[in-house]
């Protein structure tokens, strides 16, 4: 049996809406992933907003150790923003797609009416705002 890794906790733990419900909300999902793709695993990592708002064990354990968190938001709701501050959790970095970028949320079940353009683009409005706020370019590869 192959020896497990150890686990590298990344510099930024990264919560996503990643509601499935909407454009908006996938569009947060996908464009984590790929930031992470870019950036690497040991930068920034994606956190379980269920398991945290379900006080599981380890996974809140995790976050309370990273050094900084930042949550993206499809929509002007602010779900997952709203939910983790319910928690005593505050991003260091926020970000709304609505609100920030001016994309539009298309309403329920529009899950996947978005292109691979705007997961780049707010891909990249992801990166940026960490930049300025964690210096990423220092830390990746």
């Amino acid at each position: 049996m192959e020896a497990q890794k150890k686990m590298i906790l990344p510099k930024v733990g990264l919560f996503a809406c990643f509601s499935g419900g909407s454009n908006t909300g996938s569009l947060t999902g996908m464009a984590a992933l790929e930031a992470v793709r870019r950036l690497g695993n040991e930068t920034v990592g994606i956190c379980s907003l269920p398991a945290v708002l379900n006080q599981v064990p380890r996974q809140s354990a995790l976050v309370k150790q990273m050094e900084n968190l930042m949550v993206i938001d499809g929509c002007h709701n602010a779900c997952a923003r709203q939910l983790l501050e319910d928690k005593g959790i505050v991003p260091d970095v926020y970000l709304n797609l609505e609100t920030d970028l001016h994309l539009t949320k298309q309403g329920p079940f529009s899950s996947l009416a978005f292109t691979d353009d705007e997961v780049k683009r707010v891909a990249d409005a992801i990166i940026a705002a960490g930049e300025h706020k964690f210096y990423w370019s220092q830390r990746s590869k």
